[in-house]
């Protein structure tokens, strides 16, 4: 095994060891901020398997977390569903809804393609507004059953959330990342640089656009339904322009087409968000402003400009290396 693999599985398992002792803290709030944190990192991780694999720029992605959140909730409240089973079924309508959405956008690309999921997003939002029988309209859903325990765990707790949404956060990414190390992902990014060329040598490129769409949003229900369950509220604003555009934010500052960037622009985004809080109207022109500024000086994120900078210091250190032994 190669030295650079052996040093990436040290700091995975360091981090992984940080991830667990930081409950031991007794704080609260960190913990809690923790824990929206691996939602969001979960759901912008997801949204890269479109922006970063296929290249595929989507502005109603949130769409799909409000579907997840919203048919777990109603199923558990209305049907008195197991709330786990309810996660499960959040993420097949979401995944279905990403279906639907995706069979229509496969002959749109660019900016056509942005525009009709950017709209997509906006329906999603209309209904949870209007059919407010049923999801009662903008005053959202509160009062949500919260996740069963099993034996002495209990899900109410924030401490037991907390190593649920690290363990369910480390499978799926693990599971990207066999994904996108594979054959699969090699595909999607033959797709994403050339299309025509991916289909001239016999690659089906309409199934396996329709396949990540299913993938990604199927994903993104599960960590809605998550968030649901944790939060115990939901309404329309899970499936704003804005939410969108935060995810998408969290891709590009960490890193688009990579399996850890985003849940680095994800943990940073939460906690800047966080520190800024009280500033008040302030604190989302500063958070935008950061935004802008380390995606115009970083555009390959920040997890890029890191394995840049650790490349180029190796590249250094072997010729130092070489010159000395000469």
């Amino acid at each position: 095994m190669r030295m650079s693999s052996l040093n990436n599985i040290a700091y995975i398992i360091l981090l992984i060891i940080i991830f667990v002792l930081i409950p031991l803290s007794g704080n609260q709030y960190i913990i809690h901020i923790m824990i929206l944190s691996f939602i969001n990192a979960i759901l912008a991780s997801a949204l890269d398997l479109l922006v970063g694999y296929t290249g595929s720029l989507i502005l109603g992605y949130a769409a799909f977390y409000a579907v997840g959140a919203y048919t777990s909730t109603l199923l558990s409240i209305n049907i008195g569903l197991s709330p786990w089973l309810g996660v499960a079924l959040g993420g097949v309508a979401s995944m279905l809804a990403g279906l639907a959405m995706g069979i229509p956008a496969l002959r749109l690309r660019g900016p056509y393609l942005a525009i009709s999921t950017l709209g997509f997003g906006v329906i999603v939002y209309l209904l949870l507004i209007n059919l407010d029988f049923i999801t009662r309209g903008p005053l959202g859903i509160p009062n949500i059953p919260p996740l069963p325990g099993a034996g002495l765990i209990d899900f109410s707790s924030r401490t037991s959330y907390y190593y649920l949404m690290l363990t369910v956060y480390i499978i799926i990414l693990y599971i990207l990342w066999m994904l996108t190390s594979s054959r699969y992902g090699r595909i999607l990014v033959a797709m994403r640089e050339d299309e025509d060329a991916a289909k001239a040598v016999g690659i089906n490129t309409s199934l396996y656009r329709i396949s990540v769409y299913m993938i990604s949003t199927f994903i993104a229900g599960v960590s809605g339904g998550f968030y649901a369950h944790y939060i115990r509220y939901v309404n329309p604003d899970m499936s704003s322009l804005s939410q969108s555009i935060a995810i998408l934010s969290m891709v590009l500052l960490g890193g688009a087409g990579t399996v850890i960037g985003p849940s680095i622009g994800a943990f940073i985004l939460m906690f800047v968000s966080e520190i800024l809080r009280p500033l008040l109207e302030y604190r989302l022109l500063i958070y935008g402003t950061l935004i802008i500024l380390i995606i115009r000086f970083f555009p390959g994120g920040v997890y890029g400009y890191l394995i840049k900078n650790l490349v180029q210091r190796k590249t250094v250190s072997k010729e130092i290396v070489g010159e000395v032994k000469t």
